[in-house]
């Protein structure tokens, strides 16, 4: 009997250490047998997706990183490629920072920062008889030009709140079941698909100052006054700061109708996914259509128009094309103060200007950059606090 209890404990003993060891040591997971489908559909989605990869990340994010190199350095037309040069940056060469030809110090790699902030052109004068020459000059002056570019931009953004507010109001009109409602959502989204040339040169007709809107309005307003033409105007005016505000005025009202059709396609998309079954019980509780909109509708639609605005925004600092149709920079003076885009100053420095400093054309893109990564930095942390 006592040799079958010494048996018995012994096996216990021999149960609870294969326990443990069982529990110290991790027993090794079964391999799951793979999916071949899933590994397929997966090759594929990569194989789709890796052209917009490598594109980014070359054309995005090295082309970032070697421009704000460049920013820093005196990089021109006339001094070789890229790469030899930024082999030189990385080998202690300090005749990269040398900006001595054009103003600076010897060693001032934060010359085209300041130069930026400096840099005063001649701007325009007063207007005195039909043409501008130089017994006619009055008044001249001076300005900042990347002030002045920058507050071009800056006005365009007009445009957003405006365009807003209209895609808005044509977005409810469309949800609503009337009859012709896609006919009219394809009518709206035709500017987006037509050619910018096309539609500049368009507003060109239309505005000039025997055009159709002159006409219309019964005025004889100098919408692209050009300093080689004759227009009768008010001599105690400015014609450079009135060319300035009626020419982005213009702009302004081409960019609104121009972007507003898929502007309304996202709204409409964004009507559609209003929650129904609260509308109904607003109504139930005897709300009015004005209130359902602001109480019902409007949240709802939140996320489009917090997209609507972030993208507007950024593609709006970045506008070049239209005001460069209506007046070209002169390579050999520069971008027009009046109606030019900030990206314009960039391209007129790194690029068109002989010899170009594609350095300083880096230097206004890193302030550009900055300024758009502030203003997007700024709008998410007013979304933040709307949700909080």
């Amino acid at each position: 009997m006592e040799d079958q209890l010494n048996a018995a404990a012994g096996e216990a003993v021999v149960n609870d250490s294969v326990a443990v060891s069982e529990a110290v040591i991790p027993q090794k997971k079964k391999r799951k047998p793979i999916n071949q489908q899933k590994l397929q559909d997966n090759i594929w989605g990569w194989a789709f997706c890796l052209p917009l990869i490598v594109g980014t990340v070359l054309f995005v994010y090295v082309a970032l990183i070697i421009a704000l190199l460049l920013s820093f350095t005196a990089f021109n037309t006339n001094s070789g490629g890229v790469w030899e040069y930024l082999g030189k940056l990385f080998g202690g060469d300090k005749s990269v920072f040398d900006m001595t030809a054009v103003g600076g110090k010897e060693y001032d790699p934060f010359y085209w920062y300041r130069f930026a902030f400096t840099e005063n052109v001649w701007a325009g004068s007063k207007w005195q008889g039909s043409h501008f020459t130089d017994e006619t000059y009055t008044q001249t002056y001076t300005m900042n030009a990347m002030g002045a570019t920058l507050f071009n931009t800056v006005f365009y953004l007009i445009g957003i709140p405006i365009g807003m507010v209209l895609s808005m109001f044509f977005a409810v009109c469309m949800s609503r079941d009337i009859k012709g409602g896609n006919v009219f959502r394809v009518l709206y989204y035709i500017p987006c698909v037509a050619s910018t040339i096309a539609i500049v040169y368009t507003f060109k007709i239309l505005f000039k100052v025997d055009g159709l809107i002159n006409n219309l309005l019964g005025t004889n307003l100098p919408w692209m006054m050009d300093v080689n033409e004759e227009y009768a105007w008010n001599p105690s005016i400015d014609t450079w700061w009135s060319q300035g505000m009626l020419t982005k005025t213009m702009i302004v009202i081409m960019a609104v109708w121009k972007g507003l059709g898929g502007t309304i396609i996202l709204y409409v998309a964004g009507l559609s996914g209003v929650n129904a079954s609260t509308k109904e019980a607003a109504q139930i509780d005897g709300a009015n259509a004005w209130s359902i909109f602001w109480k019902v509708t409007m949240p709802d639609l939140y996320p489009v128009i917090f997209y609507n605005v972030v993208t507007a925004v950024i593609g709006g600092m970045q506008i070049y094309a239209e005001p460069e149709l209506f007046f070209p920079t002169d390579t050999s003076i520069g971008p027009n103060l009046m109606t030019s885009g900030f990206v314009s100053l960039i391209w007129f420095h790194g690029i068109a200007k002989t010899p170009a400093y594609a350095s300083q054309g880096a230097a206004y893109g890193m302030i550009l950059a900055v300024i758009i990564f502030v203003l997007t930095l700024f709008q998410f942390w007013l979304d933040s606090r709307k949700k909080d």
